[in-house]
């Protein structure tokens, strides 16, 4: 027969076993919690209207258009800099509803996308460009790379290979798995390459398209005459 001392240290034990228990399982849904609020964190933290302050995200825009917007046949790529020409770059952000889509800051670089509205298309097209640059102490741009500009994409084909590409880019520093792949990458390829020094896209040195150059500059030429 259980005494009174047997029937405390089974209930004791009980107790205790319970509380283990409880505890137990309320750490593992903590730490479950906590794992989640850790995805969703990481998961917005390139967004770049969440990573940015809303004068830093004009700042950069404004910053970035004009290497990644085409330029006007009203000016040089030269003058792509110049701030007379910043209404261009401001009204094509306008229209084509141009955005600064994902931003995230390194120690030795800035890695973004830009996302626009592809004007020439009959219907809702999307298309976006990204890559990484390097600024100075005063802020000023002094070193641009555009690794990858898509392909015309609907807009939910842009929200999902958009972010795989960046995602891309902040795990391997670029978007090699995906050169060629025509549903992701349009350029660069065979034909283009981003050129650093010149900051636009230029010929490969087998390009197809070379002859377009050849011809402006012989028409150059010849108009000098």
């Amino acid at each position: 027969m259980l005494t009174t001392k047997d029937i405390r240290q089974v209930y004791e034990s009980k107790v205790f076993n319970g509380l283990r228990l409880f505890l137990f399982f309320s750490m593992r849904y903590l730490v479950l919690v906590l794992l989640c609020v850790l995805l969703v964190a990481c998961e917005r933290s390139y967004l770049a209207k969440e990573n940015l302050s809303t004068g830093d995200y004009e700042t950069t825009l404004a910053k970035i258009a004009p290497y990644v917007i085409g330029k006007s046949d009203e000016f040089s790529f030269e003058e792509r800099f110049l701030a007379v020409n910043k209404p261009f770059y401001n009204n094509f952000i306008q229209l084509a509803n141009g955005e600064l889509t994902y931003f995230l800051k390194l120690d030795t670089a800035s890695l973004f996308f830009f996302r626009y509205r592809d004007l020439t298309s009959l219907y809702e097209h999307y298309r976006g460009i990204g890559g990484y640059f390097r600024v100075d102490q005063n802020g000023s741009i002094v070193f641009m790379n555009l690794l990858y500009h898509t392909p015309r994409l609907t807009k939910s084909e842009m929200d999902e290979r958009g972010k795989i590409l960046f995602e891309e880019m902040m795990r391997t520093g670029s978007v090699k798995s995906y050169l060629g792949n025509k549903l992701f990458v349009h350029t660069p390829n065979r034909d283009f390459y981003y050129n650093t020094k010149l900051n636009r896209w230029d010929y490969t040195e087998n390009s197809s398209w070379k002859f377009l150059e050849q011809a402006r500059q012989q028409a150059e030429s010849d108009s000098a005459r």
